[in-house]
């Protein structure tokens, strides 16, 4: 039982002795100089900011091409040749929104990169014939 007694100790100091060898300083603290934080916003002031944001809405008819590097078995023969494709209709898109740090409010600054986009079925038009 003395035996047990001593290895939960052991193990018990270790863990301890690790937990703080892993440790971080926490962030900012009573010895960190006021001038880092100054060079740092000045250093990003330059930078752009960016966030992910995620779009739902309609397009209008829109075509865009692309140069297929694969295909499945049926889209074979269009393996190194460019396909265009045209969509329309309800779309999800996430995009990465990026704008100036000098303080330009909302979108109207920013630049969009498309991350992924969900185009939904197209409906089917009703044809009387």
């Amino acid at each position: 039982m003395k035996r047990i007694v001593v290895l939960l100790a052991l193990l018990c100091t270790g863990l301890l002795i690790s937990s703080f060898a892993l440790a971080d300083d926490g962030g900012k603290g009573k010895n960190k100089a006021s001038t880092t934080s100054a060079s740092t916003t000045t250093a990003k002031a330059g930078k752009k900011k960016c966030k992910n944001v995620s779009l739902k809405g309609t397009a209008a008819a829109t075509t865009f091409t692309i140069t297929a590097d694969r295909s499945n078995k049926a889209g074979r023969e269009l393996n190194g040749k460019p396909v265009t494709l045209k969509f329309q209709g309800k779309v999800n898109v996430n995009a990465r929104m990026c704008s100036e740090t000098s303080g330009v409010a909302g979108a109207a600054g920013a630049t969009f990169e498309l991350r992924n986009m969900k185009v939904a079925k197209p409906v089917a038009a009703e044809s009387g014939d």
